[in-house]
């Protein structure tokens, strides 16, 4: 399978913006494309909260969902966490990038938001953002 062309350059594209799809090669043609002005495509709206509560109306709860929510707890980031991340110049200055903002709102959306971010890893500019993140949160995991 070829690569697509690069939209900025024309060499062979490794990347897409999550945004747009445009393909790019480099992070240098990254933020010319960012430069350039980035026209997201439309998303789909995620389902709602109530949509999602009427999947398991029928009563078939098997405990698992008291499993989630001890695994998600895990995972939630104290008030002591957000603060360190609003205090954050750099955080804040990656967060200005649109095109960063636009790969949170893809990992958001998405029904599967760990593949995503996964799948994200691959995009120039996302391993960085999340770096910062878990830095500014005081993650003891940053090594990942």
């Amino acid at each position: 399978m070829a690569n697509a062309p690069c939209t900025v350059c024309g060499e062979a594209a490794k990347y897409k913006c999550p945004a747009c799809e445009a393909r790019y090669c480099s992070v240098g043609c990254c933020r010319a494309h960012r430069a350039e002005g980035c026209m997201p495509q439309a998303q789909p709206a995620p389902p709602t909260p109530a949509a999602q509560g009427t999947a398991n109306a029928g009563g078939d709860n098997d405990g698992s969902e008291k499993g989630d929510e001890e695994e998600d707890a895990k995972h939630r980031l104290r008030p002591e966490d957000l603060q360190r991340l609003d205090g954050s110049a750099r955080v804040k200055e990656l967060l200005a990038d649109p095109c960063n903002r636009a790969l949170i709102e893809a990992v958001r959306r998405d029904p599967h938001p760990l593949q995503a971010i996964r799948a994200l890893r691959q995009q120039a500019g996302f391993e960085e953002l999340a770096r910062a993140l878990l830095c500014a949160a005081g993650s003891e995991d940053t090594q990942r």
